[in-house]
């Protein structure tokens, strides 16, 4: 098994709990579904400020390489940011900002020189995984929107 399948095998290992926070809480309701979103928001700050340190091992000849380590260290705030809007029950724009920084990482990454030199199966599971993620926010924002599942109304 090369690496590439190995990050892929783990990446989408690493999104099981992106399913099971947004899915379930249509599945169960009530406290519970807040709960489980608030823990899919917990889960998501970690993995995008994990994302943010990247840059961190990437060359540092590297072009634009002082560029992205400040670029990974704003996305590792974002993650500190998601937190504390959670924190202070800002729960909607917590999961709405959350699939913005996921969105806007990959973005990132794909601008980078680092990016370009990687396989082909590694561009396809970055952007694969990204986008499942950023679904499973919305999943999540639907359900806190949503007039009959609303954890507010």
């Amino acid at each position: 098994m090369n690496i590439t399948n190995i990050k892929s095998t783990y990446g989408y290992i690493g999104f099981i709990p992106f399913a099971v926070f947004s899915l379930v809480p249509w599945i169960i309701g009530g406290d519970v579904a807040k709960t489980l979103i608030i823990f899919q928001i917990g889960y998501g700050s970690i993995i995008i400020t994990f994302l943010g340190g990247i840059p961190w091992g990437w060359k540092d000849e590297e072009k634009n390489q002082k560029f992205n380590l400040s670029i990974g260290i704003l996305f590792s705030l974002f993650g500190c940011l998601i937190l504390s809007l959670t924190y202070f029950d800002k729960i909607l724009v917590a999961l709405l900002f959350s699939i913005c920084s996921f969105y806007f990482f990959y973005i990132f990454e794909k601008s980078t020189e680092e990016f370009k030199l990687k396989d082909d199966d590694y561009k396809r599971f970055r952007k694969i995984l990204t986008l499942l993620v950023c679904i499973s926010f919305l999943i999540s924002s639907w359900y806190w929107i949503n007039p009959y599942s609303s954890p507010y109304l």
